[in-house]
């Protein structure tokens, strides 16, 4: 019954293996109550409370990530741990743990495939009919179809086709309640042979007895573990005692060595510093400009870091082997290259140090310059040609200089040092752009090859001013000319016109013929009509445009200029320039407008004497002239309105002039009524009465002065 509820988790476990890759299982058994199982940087641990009850810890240091009774099938997973829970017996609870590893490799089940990663060697060794027999490290591991194996912190897969390689985290069951085992550091870097001092304590009051393992050990290292100077496989430690034992290790190289005390698992980086480096000169004589190849050679083994050193402005220093410039290599026996040092044309005559690092080591040597073209101008020749090597008669643009080339398709430039941008092109080619460094006094020479533009077209106007008139359109003739290698279609737009513009594209001045494209052969030309209609209420003045031509992959600007001439002019007539009225009276006339042309947006303002209460009706007339219905002009002859004028009763009899402004959009008249005001009857009896008193009085007056 416990063998087939094995199989079954293990059938689980595979199948959610298959389904959610890359977990790898890396320890199937049972946990017993107090022990503890390591898994990288995480605990697994199997306690029981105070009823007895038994609960699994999943731990991170010492933050606890998850706890669960252990219950059979329950599952735990957390930051790339996946725990299966099995059944639970006296013996402890069976447990499947998977973890979530770094693939690293496939091999070929074939005797002989092997690969090498962090001082690990996985080899092939051994194929059988449904087993495959693997090497990790000197250690065996036979794996069945659909099989996984783990050894050290390499996990195996076979699926009968390829064998899967995975890192995966070290696991290690401890006996946390036994005994602790302490050394001191995870990482060193040696020249050679090194001891690690180990320290195993009892936590209990029985005697313990430990094996003493080196797990995985890279290819050509030695490890062993020593006590009082002599090799030891295992220890007894006494009750509440303490064994200090040493880890002797000789590595050839930089790897990983893992071990164990008991069921404690320790591991240690080593990085070799096992290098010797051999240069031969210390000196050397060069001149500006020149490259210098100096041979160096590596004797030992180990990891070899190169980096340049503090270096002059210009100078640049690296090493090559095989073409390749290095920065970092192993290095194990004898490993020859050539340290390269190119000194720059400005370089100032005299001694330099060229200084650099190996392994954080700082290394040199001194070059004198004997001869030196700092300060002299550049000299760069450009040559153009076409795809068949043919000079091309283009332009070559460096800088602020531009160069027709010569019929031999060159030109020369004569530059400071320093990069440009040369840019180099020719009618109807593809522009190319190449990026060129000179230094101090060099002659180089620059070719480029132009290929002509598969689409690409030249645009004119026949006149880049044209006039028009009020609702009348205006034409220009466009040429297209196709340069490109293949054909091509191109639209005609414009950007700029006002509102109320209208323009189209037609085969013909008249505009007899629109077009919504026109297609150009290669090598051949076109020529439409750009027709521009303006609208009747157009002002008089210039209009600046921007005809768009558009081909497959490029565009023409081409600028227009459209002069418009509107004479439209304004004219008023009154059906009765002198009008008569008595004082507090009204009087009205009508009012003609007219023009020649079209005026829009016409409003009446007067003048009229102070008080006087003056109106036009109506206010404002929309237009006056000709309009364009379909394809004909229709004049509708002047519009009336009527001026109504109201006089107040104060104003004194007399003659008054009331002035009328008419004012649209291009034009604008002026006319003049006359008004005559009469006093009413009343009047004049009142007149005649203040007279006759006014005489009354002066007779009076006069008797009375006579008497006296």
């Amino acid at each position: 019954m416990k063998r087939f509820v094995a199989l079954l988790l293990v059938s689980l476990a595979l199948v959610q293996l298959a389904g959610a890759q890359p977990y790898v299982t890396v320890f199937e058994d049972r946990l017993s109550p107090g022990q503890a199982l390591e898994v990288g940087n995480y605990t697994v641990t199997l306690v029981q409370s105070v009823n007895g009850s038994p609960y699994l810890i999943l731990k991170s240091g010492d933050r606890v990530l998850e706890l669960k009774p252990f219950v059979f099938g329950s599952t735990m997973e957390s930051d790339g741990v996946r725990i299966v829970m099995g059944s639970y017996t006296s013996q402890g609870g069976f447990l499947i743990v998977s973890v979530r590893a770094r693939f690293v490799t496939s091999l070929k089940p074939e005797v002989g495939a092997r690969v090498s990663f962090n001082g690990t060697t996985v080899e092939v060794i051994a194929i059988g009919n449904d087993t495959v027999s693997v090497s990790v490290n000197g250690i065996t591991k036979s794996l069945v179809v659909n099989g996984s194996a783990v050894v050290g912190t390499v996990a195996l897969e076979y699926d009968g086709k390829a064998i899967r390689v995975y890192k995966v985290p070290r696991i290690a069951r401890v006996e946390t309640a036994e005994y602790s085992v302490f050394y001191p550091y995870r990482d060193v870097r040696v020249s050679g042979a090194f001891d690690v001092p180990v320290t195993v304590t009892s936590l209990t009051e029985k005697e313990l007895t430990l094996k003493l393992e080196v797990l995985t050990l890279p290819p050509g290292w030695k490890a062993s573990f020593l006590y009082g100077g002599v090799e030891v496989s295992e220890i007894t430690l006494p009750p509440r005692g303490t064994i200090s034992l040493t880890l002797h290790v000789e590595p050839s190289g930089s790897g990983t060595i893992e071990f164990s005390v008991g069921n404690v698992v320790g591991s240690i980086h080593v990085e070799s510093e096992g290098v010797e480096v051999s240069i031969p000169y210390l000196s050397l004589e060069a001149e500006a400009g020149s490259v210098l190849k100096i041979p160096v050679s590596f004797l030992g083994s180990g990891l070899v870091e190169f980096s340049p050193g503090n270096l002059s402005p210009g100078w640049e220093v690296y090493l090559i082997s095989e073409g390749y410039r290095l920065r970092s290599f192993k290095v194990k026996g004898s490993f020859p290259a050539s340290l390269v040092v190119a000194i720059p044309r400005n370089a100032t005559l005299g001694d330099h140090r060229v200084s650099f690092l190996i392994n954080g080591k700082t290394y040199g040597i001194d070059v004198y310059v004997y001869k030196t073209y700092l300060g002299q101008p550049a000299r760069l020749t450009v040559i153009l040609t076409d795809e068949s090597g043919n000079p091309v008669r283009g332009w070559v643009a460096v800088g602020d200089k531009n160069i027709t080339v010569s019929p031999s398709g060159s030109a020369v430039f004569e530059l400071k040092p320093g990069e440009y941008t040369v840019r180099a092109g020719c009618e109807g080619c593809s522009q190319a752009v190449e990026r060129v460094k000179l230094s101090d006094g060099e002659e180089k020479t620059l070719k480029i090859e132009l290929q002509r533009a598969e689409y690409y077209f030249k645009a004119e106007l026949s006149q880049e001013i044209v006039t028009a008139r009020p609702g009348v359109s205006a034409s220009t003739q466009i040429t297209i000319t196709n340069l490109g290698s293949k054909a091509d279609e191109y639209r005609i737009t414009v950007e700029g016109l006002p509102e109320g513009w209208s323009y189209f594209i037609s085969q013909d001045p008249r505009g007899a013929s629109p077009l919504g494209s026109v297609k150009v052969e290669s090598g051949g030309s076109a020529t439409v009509y750009l027709i521009i209609t303006p609208p009747f209420n157009v002002e008089s003045g210039d209009v600046d445009v921007k005809v768009i031509v558009s081909g497959r992959s490029l565009e023409r600007t081409l600028p227009l200029r459209i002069h418009v001439e509107n004479p439209a002019s304004l004219t008023l007539n009154v059906d009765t320039p002198l009008l008569t009225v008595r004082a507090g009276g009204t009087t009205a006339t009508n009012l003609w407008v007219d023009s020649d042309g079209t005026v829009t947006n016409v409003k009446f303002s007067v003048q009229a004497p102070n008080g006087w209460d003056v109106e036009v009706i109506p206010q404002t007339i929309p237009r006056v002239g000709a309009e364009m219905q379909g394809n004909v002009i229709v004049s509708r002859g002047p519009v009336k309105a009527e001026v109504r004028i109201r006089v107040p009763k104060s104003t004194p009899a007399g003659t008054y002039t009331v002035t009328i402004t008419a004012a649209g959009d291009q034009a604008k008249a002026q006319t003049v009524i006359t008004v005559r005001v009469t006093q009413g009857s009343s009047g004049a009896w009142i007149g005649i009465t203040l007279l006759l008193v006014a005489f009354g009085i002066v007779v009076w007056l006069m008797r009375r002065v006579g008497r006296r």
